[in-house]
C-alpha cells in the first residue's frame, strides 16, 4: 500500500459480502435492544412512580390502596366506564372553580378514579416548573375539625381552625371531599361548612370534587339546594352506577 495518504482515495472498495440470511452483529443487537427498551422504560416508570409520585400521594391524603399507576386496563365494561369518567373529570376540572360530584354505589371505583386524576396531573407536571397542590379528605374529618369554628359555641383555638379553613378554601388547586353520605346526623353543620368551602373555592377559581355513595337522586335530596345549584351551574353530577368491583373482580 502506498505511504501517500492521497492514494487511498483511489483504493477500490472491497466487494460486498453475500447475505447468508442470518442476522449480522448489528442487526442482532438492534433486535435485542428492541425487546429490552420497552421493558426498561416500564421499569423506569415504575421506579419514578414509587419514588416520586407515591410520596406526593401520601402527602395529599391518599391511602396506599389508591397509589396505583394506571387506570384498570381490563376489558371489563366497568373499566371502560371508569376511563370515560376520568375523561369527563379531566374535561370538567380545568382550574376555573368547577364543582363536580361523583355519585353511585360502593365499590364502583369512584375514589380510585379521583386518585387517577391526580396521578395523571402529577405525571404531566413531573420535570416541569409547575407544582399543583391537591388534598383528599372525608367530609366527616372536615366537619369534625371545623364544627367549632362554624358553631354557636366558642373555642380557644380559632387561629388554627381559621388556618385550616384557609388551607381548604384557597391553598389547593384541587380539593377532593369523599363520603358526603356519612354526615347525615350533623346535616346542619355539614351544609353550612360545605357551602362556605364551595363558595370560597369557586370565588378563588379553585376546583372541587365531591364523592358520595348515594344515587344521583338521593344525593340531590340529601344536599342543600344551594350546593346543588352550584353543581348544576359550575360543574355537574356524574353517576357511577355500574356493577361493583367488590362483588366480582375485573377481567
Amino acid at each position: 500500500m502506498s505511504e501517500d495518504w492521497r492514494d487511498l482515495r483511489f483504493t477500490p472498495h472491497p466487494p460486498p459480502i453475500p447475505h447468508t440470511g442470518e442476522l449480522g452483529i448489528v442487526e442482532a443487537v438492534a433486535k435485542m435492544l428492541a425487546t429490552i427498551e420497552p421493558k426498561g422504560a416500564e421499569i423506569m416508570r415504575g421506579y419514578e412512580f414509587k419514588t416520586r409520585i407515591c410520596p406526593l400521594l401520601t402527602r395529599y391524603g391518599f391511602e396506599l390502596r389508591y397509589q396505583v399507576d394506571g387506570l384498570c386496563e381490563g376489558k371489563d365494561e366497568r373499566c371502560v366506564h371508569q376511563r370515560r369518567t376520568l375523561a369527563k373529570l379531566t374535561n370538567a376540572l380545568t382550574g376555573k372553580g368547577a364543582i363536580v360530584a361523583l355519585v353511585g354505589p360502593r365499590g364502583t371505583g369512584k375514589t380510585y378514579v379521583a386518585s387517577q386524576l391526580v396521578i395523571s396531573r402529577l405525571w404531566a407536571e413531573l420535570g416541569t416548573a409547575k407544582c399543583s397542590w391537591f388534598h383528599y379528605t372525608k367530609l366527616t374529618t372536615v366537619v369534625a375539625k371545623l364544627k367549632a369554628f362554624y358553631g354557636d359555641f366558642g373555642t380557644t383555638d380559632m387561629a388554627r381552625l381559621e388556618a385550616y379553613r384557609e388551607f381548604l378554601t384557597h391553598s389547593l388547586d384541587l380539593l377532593i371531599i369523599d363520603e358526603l353520605h356519612e354526615v347525615a346526623d350533623d346535616s346542619r353543620h355539614k351544609d353550612r361548612i360545605l357551602s362556605d368551602i364551595l363558595d370560597a373555592r369557586y370565588a378563588a377559581k379553585k376546583d372541587t370534587l365531591l364523592i358520595s355513595n348515594q344515587s344521583a337522586s338521593e344525593f340531590s335530596k340529601a344536599t342543600s339546594p344551594s350546593i346543588i345549584s352550584r353543581l348544576n351551574e359550575h360543574g355537574g353530577i356524574i353517576p357511577c352506577e355500574w356493577e361493583s368491583f367488590r362483588e366480582k373482580p375485573a377481567i
